[in-house]
């Protein structure tokens, strides 16, 4: 209840930022916004290497019928089996496509554009990575 009442007070002030900085693109709304944009940039590029490493060496442990420790399975867990309501995934995409928007009225097009590219990179990895695991027959639920 606490990590869900963390997430929804962040995901309110962030929305509210990114409403101060689509109505005023001078304020310093959007410096917290491009803040936020970049280390939201780090944190894909961490989860999809994160991700790619666990699951290359869960498919090796695999072969060899080694269990992955419990610390690697949660990453494993977090990054490719987690499944967001219709409702959270509609308002991520809200989010995203604010902020952007947000930062190419401010003039942060580099930043708007590597943002967008890190969402993407990341929603992909997750989709191959899902994909394959569903592929080799194992269901999700059960990891």
């Amino acid at each position: 209840m606490k990590k869900n009442l963390i997430s929804l007070i962040f995901d309110v002030l962030l929305s509210l930022l990114v409403l101060r900085g689509l109505t005023c693109p001078q304020s310093v709304a959007v410096n917290f916004v491009a803040v936020w944009a970049i280390f939201y940039c780090l944190l894909c590029i961490a989860v999809s290497l994160a991700g790619a490493a666990v699951y290359d060496d869960w498919l090796q442990g695999r072969k060899k019928a080694i269990p992955l420790s419990d610390e690697k399975m949660k990453i494993f867990r977090s990054v490719f089996c987690r499944k967001h309501s219709p409702l959270r995934h509609c308002w991520s995409l809200v989010i995203i496509a604010g902020a952007f928007s947000c930062l190419v009225a401010a003039g942060w097009v580099f930043t708007a554009l590597i943002y967008v590219i890190c969402v993407l990179i990341l929603r992909g990895v997750r989709s191959s990575y899902r994909q394959r695991i569903e592929e080799a027959g194992l269901c999700p639920d059960s990891l």
